[in-house]
């Protein structure tokens, strides 16, 4: 009815005027057939090749109305208009949507507001096994795990039998989230339903296990793959080792680098890189260069992962003069077959050098020109943007030189430029509140990342045990210990040597 309101409220003086019809206006009351074929000058116009259909009225010339009153002209534009209204009403569906149209009267000088219809495409759903696995990998990949589960019900509802695939993805999409229950009841579902696991279900469940320091169970997984006569790959004692790497247990780690070489496999240059990385951690630098000289002996070259890591060694162990060789000679080498591009994370390793000896007033000269590199967009050789990595670096150098209140004050720049803390920046937070001692502030840090879904470690928990023992409470220690016990985090060497320290500070007392 706002069709017709339109239609009947313009002024009927409109006869009068002297209007020149375009090319494409015929008079109004003409006959419905052939109304597809001319939509340049029909009521109702249909893009079929975006199927979008829109209703808009024009304006016609009354000179083909001649010899009829202004009456009968009016009640055939409504008669045709209210026709034109029930074409509509049958063609839009529930998923036509409202929508204002404006158009220009026929002199230019006025605007007509029309209400109209434009049609949505309804969404496409999967009909093949091919388009549900699609759907199942990209929810998965979102972290909608039950969106998944979802997809995999109505693929078993319309008659296509899930593969390997599909319940390999949804067994992954747990055990990233350390949910080994729902996991294995799924594995157990795949079994049941006739499909054997391959070596990529095996190794999410090993990378499960792996996430949650359960490496019994996880050696328990890959003595069943051997048993099903199931070859491991280099990805899976690749996820074995990254794991034990992460939770610095590097005996572990080293098991699995010498069971992948009893398989026959040949490590590529990320096995290398973990096996560097876990070494460098243990404070083993000579065995890390003699696993980067056995990779340049197998003739695997150089990425910046490899090169970032013996550079970060270097940086742990004070030795920031060779960090600045190394860089030269990874990165500005002219003489390299294949030229290594530095990374945010090596930039900030060449900033942890130079801070590494640097006085306050030097790293605040520092601080102040990333912040004008920040304002200026404008990169330089140890400045690339905003990012964690930087932030975190100058908060670790403000800690060092006991400058307590620019770690926090570095920390609110980070947070007003929309840059996302990381496990390593809550660490060095809490160290900076374990140095006063302010253990009651490392506690709440600790549980606010815990209710906020962050993947607690080892060496989180061993920062507040430490903050407790520096406050004289031993019994808080060990409550903190019981805790990551029951979370199933093992204890390192230096989380016992905290606990030590801790209790001789209590008999002291």
């Amino acid at each position: 009815m706002d069709v017709i309101r339109a239609i009947i409220s313009r002024p009927m003086t409109l006869a009068n005027r002297s209007l020149q019809p375009s090319k494409c206006h015929r008079p109004l009351a003409v006959s419905w057939k052939g109304l597809d074929r001319h939509t340049s000058c029909s009521l109702f116009t249909c893009g079929h090749h975006c199927r979008q259909r829109r209703l808009y009225t024009q304006a016609a010339h009354l000179k083909a109305t001649e010899g009829r009153s202004e009456q009968m002209f009016t009640d055939d534009i409504l008669q045709q208009a209210q026709q034109e209204m029930e074409l509509v009403n049958n063609r839009r569906g529930p998923k036509a949507r409202k929508k204002t149209i404006l158009r220009k009267s026929e002199g230019g000088n006025k605007v007509i507001a029309v209400t109209g219809w434009k049609f949505k495409q309804p969404k496409r759903k999967p009909r093949t096994e091919e388009d549900y696995n699609r759907c199942i990998a990209f929810t998965i990949n979102d972290g909608m795990i039950n969106k998944a589960i979802k997809y995999l019900r109505e693929m078993e509802k319309s008659g296509i039998k899930p593969r390997k695939y599909a319940y390999t993805m949804i067994i992954n999409g747990f055990t990233k989230n350390s949910d080994m229950d729902r996991a294995k009841r799924w594995l157990k579902r795949m079994k049941m339903n006739g499909i054997k696991p391959d070596v990529y279900t095996y190794s999410s469940m090993i990378d499960g296990y792996m996430r949650t320091a359960d490496v019994t169970r996880a050696e328990a997984v890959f003595r069943e793959m051997m048993k099903q006569k199931i070859k491991p790959e280099l990805t899976t004692y690749n996820i074995m080792m990254h794991h034990a790497v992460r939770q610095l247990d590097i005996d572990t780690a080293v098991t699995f680098w010498e069971r992948l070489r009893d398989a026959g496999l040949d490590p590529d240059v990320y096995t290398y890189a973990i096996m560097i990385h876990g070494l460098g951690q243990e404070n083993q630098v000579d065995q890390a260069w003699r696993m980067y000289d056995i990779m340049k002996r197998k003739g695997i070259d150089v990425n910046g992962v490899i090169a970032t890591t013996l550079m970060g060694i270097h940086v742990k162990h004070h030795d920031n003069e060779h960090v600045i060789k190394l860089f030269r000679r990874f990165f500005e080498d002219n003489l390299r077959k294949t030229k290594i591009t530095p990374t945010a994370h090596t930039r900030n390793v060449m900033l942890n050098a130079i801070l590494g000896s640097a006085d306050l007033a030097t790293t605040e000269t520092y601080y102040n020109h990333y912040l004008e590199s920040l304002k200026t967009k404008q990169s330089t050789p140890l400045f690339s943007g905003a990012n964690v990595y930087t932030y975190t670096t100058f908060m670790r150098a403000f800690l060092r030189r006991d400058a307590v209140q620019m770690v926090g004050q570095v920390y609110q720049d980070m947070i007003k430029q929309g840059v996302k803390p990381t496990v390593v920046t809550y660490s060095v937070i809490m160290l900076s509140h374990a140095f006063v001692p302010d253990p009651d502030t490392c506690s709440r840090i600790l549980e606010q990342m815990k209710r906020s879904g962050v993947e607690l470690n080892v060496v989180l928990y061993t920062i507040v045990m430490r903050a407790w023992g520096k406050a004289g409470r031993f019994d808080k220690v060990k409550e903190v210990y019981e805790e990551m016990k029951a979370a199933g985090i093992q204890p390192t060497q230096q989380t016992m040597s905290v606990i030590q320290q801790a209790e001789n500070r209590g008999l002291q007392s």
